[in-house]
This record gives structure tokens, C-alpha cells and sequence, in this order.
């Protein structure tokens, strides 16, 4: 047992399938000790206690990294951050989802060298002084310097996904991927709707609006803090035990983290991924940023009211990003790679179509149909792509969740452009319109091994050597609880 680290399990890389070898592990496993199940309402570990703190610590993230957009609108009337302007309002949310692409690049790396908890540890503590201070902010560039540092912790998603591809098998890696990120996305509907309440629990007693919306960023500050702590001391890197003790034991090399983002960097593929994801989480960070206001400014609704509209789209991740994950399985289960393809066009086409419909509402109850109904296929998007992830390069998985996450906030800094425009129904037409066309990107997607959408595999079934865990085909499922 290294100082300071959990036991690694002493397991070689190789295990005859008997149950002595395996009596360790709470669920059912494969060659590489990945669970072949997901059972939701166990938290033991390895497997379902990363499961739980993976989604956990991502949905906080979301919730600070978010916190300021729902209350926007009482922020710029504080006239020392100069924030009249939309125009300034806008560069301020560009800003916020800026600050995560260089870490989203960097954390992947770090992942595969040091491990998830040390990487989703630093993220959420080092996270937590920028939200936590961002109310003490007295001019636009200080508030503006502090929602780029609160932007560090939407790296989190990357370590999210890294830590359910490796603790989860191929046959179930898109339903745990779609699950542990789309819950934690659901951080972002919660802040809609909860730091309003928060603000105006802080009125009643006695602040002014000023005092606060600056008090309230508190809140998320301590629970992130509390939440980066705990993953580290009691949760594994691994299914074999923590990074630094399997390497001390001699049972883990250590991974060369520029040799591991090479891998990543040139392969085409990744950048693909990239750039769908733009259409997808870089839209659903769009939104995050901009439904509130949209709802106050174009249906005249209060800030309470457009909050818990706004967390709407938010809360759909409850179920809607693990419906894509799992469908991507089954299709894949169906007609291997190909129906993973298909079901990941079909979601991102169908999302363009859906935010397309959504911009030609005038009237709240049909934007707020509409709303959930986009919703509900860009977080089946989401959940596809992460489907598709994992084979790309097992090697280098975290470095390349890193660039295909960091697609999402790229595509975000560039999209929240259309809304300096005065139209924001028109903003939303042309947005869905790139989505639309974005989808056929999709099509790109091809391996010799796999195939694409169009074609089979060029390389004979008998020649393909599958990946660990794979190998008999084992069969995976999600459920709830084991009676």
C-alpha cells in the first residue's frame, strides 16, 4: 500500500475467467476488469463509486462553471462591470466557455499519466477560488478574468469520460459515458433554476440585489472544494487499484503524456469527433449561456420564470444523454459500428431540425415544447459521440475525450457570436442551420476494421483483432439495483 493512496489490487494483466481471480470485483467484469454492468443504486467500488464521483463532481463543475448566466440580468445593472451592452454580456459568456480548451487539450494527457482523481481533484479545487471570488469583482476586465479561470473547470467533462471508458466494457462504455456526463450536464439546468431561488433567498435577508448575486457564487465555491477532496481519498483511478501505486508496485508503466496526445493529434478521426461535438455540446453551451436572457428579453418573462424555463433544456440530461448512449449500444449490438454511425447521424440531424422549428416560436408555450424537444436530441447527440470515443485510439483514450471535448467549447466560443445580432430568433434559425448541415460531417467517419455508414470493413472478419474485453462478444447492461 503506497503513503496516502488506496490499495491497488494485485492482478496481472492476464486473469484466467475463474471466480477466485475475480472474487474482488462487486460487478461482473471482463479480461481487462472492466464491469460488464452498471448498477445505479450501488456505490462500492472500484467501478460504481468512480461511476457516482465521475458524474458527481461534473454535474458541481457544470453548476459553478454556469452559475452566473441565470442571474446575468441583475449582474449588469451593477454599473462597475459594464455590462450594459449586450455585445459585452456576450464576450463575457464567450470568455467563460474560452477558458476551457487549453485545459480540455491538457487535462486529457494528464489523465492518462496521473489518473483521474489526482487530474478531477486539482480541476475542481483549483476551481473553486475563481467562483467563489467572482462576486468581488468591481470592473468588467476583473469579471471577465475570473469567468476565464471558473471556464478551467468544464475540463472536467474529459476526465468524466475518461474515467467511465476505463472502468466500463466496450458492450456498455456509450450507456456509462452518456450517463456519468449526462447527469452531470444536468448541473446545468440545476443552476438555472436554483442560484435564482438563492438570490432571492439572500434578499429576504436584507442584501440588496448587488450583495446578492455576489454572495450566492459561495455556494458552489465550498461544494466544489468539499467534493474535489473527497473523489481523491476515497474513490480509484482504475479497476486495479490507483495510477501511483499500481506503477510503485511495477504492475502500470507510466504513460508518456505527449506520446499519448501525439496518437491523439494525428489521427483524423479525432478531429472529426471534434467538430461534431461542436454541434452538440457547443450548442448546449450556447444555450446555457443565453436561454434566460432569451426567454426575459423576447417573452418578457421575469428572471425566477425564465430560470426554470431555461433549466429545462438543462434538466432533459436527467435521461436524454444516456437514452443516446444506449441507443448507440443496442445499435451497435444490432449492426456493429455502422448502426453506431447511423444512430449518431440520425440524432444530430434531427437536433438541426428541432432548433430550427424552435426559432420560429413566438409565443412561450410552443418555445417551450420546442425547447425540450431540441433538447432531448442534443443530449442524444452528446451521448452518441461518446459512443463512438472509445474506439478511436484505446491507447490514448484520455487524450483524445480531451480534443473531442475541447470541439465542444470551441464550437461554442464561435456560435455565441450570431447572438451579438439583435434578432436572437434569427441568431437561432442560422445556428440550427449549421447544425443541420454539420450533421452530414458524420459521414467522414470511416476504419478499416469497422467501416463507416456506407461501407463494410475492408479488412476480413477473421483478421481483426479485437479489443480486451471484447474478444467473446459479452453482453452489458444498465440497471438500477441488484435484488
Amino acid at each position: 500500500k503506497a503513503s496516502g493512496e488506496a490499495e491497488a489490487y494485485d492482478i496481472p494483466d492476464k486473469v484466467n475467467d475463474n471466480q477466485e481471480d475475480l472474487s474482488m470485483f462487486d460487478l461482473p467484469v471482463d479480461a481487462a476488469h472492466k464491469a460488464l454492468k452498471i448498477v445505479i443504486f450501488k456505490f462500492t467500488r472500484p467501478h460504481m463509486r468512480a461511476f457516482h464521483f465521475a458524474w458527481f463532481s461534473f454535474f458541481l463543475a457544470f453548476f459553478g462553471w454556469f452559475a452566473i448566466s441565470p442571474l446575468m440580468n441583475t449582474i449588469k445593472l451593477s454599473p462597475e462591470l459594464g455590462l450594459s451592452e449586450k455585445s459585452k454580456r456576450v464576450n463575457s459568456n464567450i470568455i467563460a466557455v474560452a477558458g476551457t480548451i487549453l485545459l480540455r487539450l491538457v487535462i486529457g494527457p494528464v489523465c492518462d499519466r496521473y489518473g483521474p482523481r489526482f487530474a478531477q481533484g486539482l480541476l475542481l479545487c483549483f476551481g473553486s477560488i475563481p467562483v467563489g471570488l467572482v462576486g468581488v469583482s468591481q470592473s468588467y476586465a476583473v469579471f471577465c478574468t475570473f469567468r476565464f479561470f471558473i471556464g478551467f473547470i468544464g475540463a472536467t467533462f474529459v476526465v468524466t469520460q475518461f474515467w467511465a471508458s476505463i472502468m466500463f466494457s466496450l458492450p456498455i462504455v456509450g450507456a456509462a459515458n452518456a450517463i456519468t456526463a449526462g447527469w452531470g450536464n444536468l448541473g446545468g439546468g440545476v443552476t438555472n433554476i436554483l442560484m435564482p431561488q438563492l438570490f432571492n433567498m439572500m434578499k429576504a435577508f436584507g442584501l440588496t440585489d448587488d450583495q446578492a448575486w455576489r454572495a450566492v457564487m459561495v455556494f458552489p465555491s465550498i461544494a466544489l472544494l468539499i467534493c474535489g477532496i473527497c473523489l481523491y481519498v476515497f474513490a480509484d483511478d482504475c479497476p486495479d487499484g490507483n495510477y501511483s501505486a499500481l506503477i510503485k508496485a511495477g504492475t502500470k508503466t507510466k504513460t508518456n503524456p505527449f506520446v499519448a496526445m501525439r496518437r491523439a493529434v494525428l489521427n483524423w478521426r479525432v478531429w472529426i469527433l471534434h467538430i461534431t461535438y461542436a454541434f452538440c455540446f457547443g450548442v448546449e453551451l450556447v444555450m446555457n449561456g443565453n436561454l434566460s436572457a432569451y426567454f426575459q428579453d423576447n417573452f418578457g418573462v421575469s428572471q425566477g420564470t425564465a430560470g426554470l424555463i431555461a433549466g429545462l433544456f438543462g434538466l432533459m440530461n436527467l435521461f436524454a444523454r444516456a437514452l443516446g448512449g444506449i441507443g448507440s449500444d443496442y445499435a451497435r449490438k444490432k449492426y456493429g459500428m455502422r448502426g453506431r454511425l447511423w444512430s449518431f447521424f440520425i440524432f444530430l440531424f434531427m437536433e438541426g431540425i428541432m432548433l430550427i422549428i424552435f426559432s420560429r416560436m413566438y409565443n412561450v408555450a410552443g418555445a417551450i415544447i420546442m425547447l425540450v424537444l431540441f433538447s432531448l436530441f442534443v443530449q442524444m447527440t452528446e451521448g452518441a459521440t461518446f459512443g463512438v470515443v472509445p474506439y478511436v485510439d484505446p491507447i490514448a483514450t484520455g487524450a483524445v475525450s480531451g480534443i473531442v471535448g475541447a470541439g465542444g467549447n470551441v464550437g461554442a466560443v464561435c456560435l455565441n457570436i450570431l447572438f451579438r445580432a439583435p434578432d436572437d430568433h434569427r441568431s437561432m434559425l442560422i445556428l440550427g442551420g449549421i447544425v443541420l448541415g454539420g450533421s452530414f460531417t458524420v459521414c467522414l467517419l470511416w476504419w478499416p476494421h469497422y467501416g463507416s455508414m456506407f461501407f463494410k470493413p475492408s479488412i476480413p472478419e477473421e483478421e481483426i483483432v479485437k479489443p480486451v474485453g471484447e474478444e467473446e462478444e459479452p453482453e452489458g447492461a444498465v440497471v438500477f439495483c441488484e435484488c
